[in-house]
């Protein structure tokens, strides 16, 4: 995945969405997707690189998580197939990515004002020290030399406080580079077990990743499948690596005896 790589929710959502309906209606997936490649001119090159990701004989959650599809989409899809739930699991996803596209758009407005603000101050006192400061440098050094503590301090504003700020948010943005950099070189299961211990966004982490896992569970465990087939399909080496990872820990207690309840635990 590339850094940076910018994931449109709506539009992939309502992609999904427009699948689903489709395959309803009797359609195949490929001929499905090159409809929705010749109604969509924008993303006409990628959906015909699905189409030929499919005609590989690769899965559909494979060939839409190598054109840019978020992977915890991708690991709902995957299981499709087993469940049997296929068309639903797609509705789903898609109403799942539009939901994703409105909280995205709520938590721009949320941080756009404070945003605005902080870089309009940043500019402010750029501006003041560039061309008012040494306009007024010989000012405030006659009256810093009379021991006027308030003088030195708005002195120290103009002149400092620049810098410091840009210093602030040059080294904050590096730091979160960095980490996302750090963080996207690392599978699934990594990724989620570092955003379960951040403060602050723990819980909302713990619930993403619970709900992912339960609602596989749920529609395997309604196609007919007991709880430890279901753990040998998210074993399997074709798994997910989320999935994989949780599998691995939860089978050793359910062979020592232990109800799911106390594993997932």
């Amino acid at each position: 995945m590339a850094f940076f790589q910018r994931i449109n929710w709506k539009a992939d959502g309502e992609f999904l969405i427009r699948t689903a309906s489709l395959l309803d209606k009797g359609f195949s997936l490929e001929a499905t997707i090159s409809y929705l490649s010749i109604t969509s001119p924008k993303n006409h090159e990628r959906y015909e690189k699905i189409i030929a990701s499919l005609a590989l004989g690769n899965s559909f959650a494979y060939s839409l998580q190598q054109n840019g599809f978020p992977e915890f989409i991708c690991s709902q899809l995957h299981y499709a197939s087993s469940h049997g739930f296929f068309i639903q699991t797609i509705s789903e996803t898609g109403i799942h990515m539009q939901r994703k596209a409105e909280e995205h758009n709520a938590l721009k407005k949320t941080f756009q004002y404070p945003l605005v603000l902080f870089s309009t101050v940043i500019i402010v006192f750029f501006l003041l020290r560039i061309f008012l400061l040494p306009k007024f440098e010989l000012l405030f050094s006659q009256l810093s030399s009379d021991g006027a503590l308030g003088t030195n301090f708005t002195y120290f504003l103009l002149e400092q406080v620049p810098i410091i700020l840009g210093v602030i948010l040059l080294t904050l943005f590096l730091s979160i580079s960095f980490l996302i950099k750090k963080q996207n070189k690392k599978n699934a299961y990594q990724r989620a077990y570092f955003y379960c211990r951040i403060p602050y966004i723990r819980q909302f982490s713990q619930i993403h990743y619970s709900q992912i896992f339960s609602r596989e569970m749920g529609y395997l465990l309604k196609s007919g499948l007991s709880i430890s087939h279901i753990m040998q399909v998210f074993k399997s080496n074709d798994s997910p690596t989320f999935f994989q990872a949780i599998a691995k820990q939860i089978i050793p207690s359910l062979e020592q005896g232990l109800p799911l309840t106390e594993a997932i635990t």
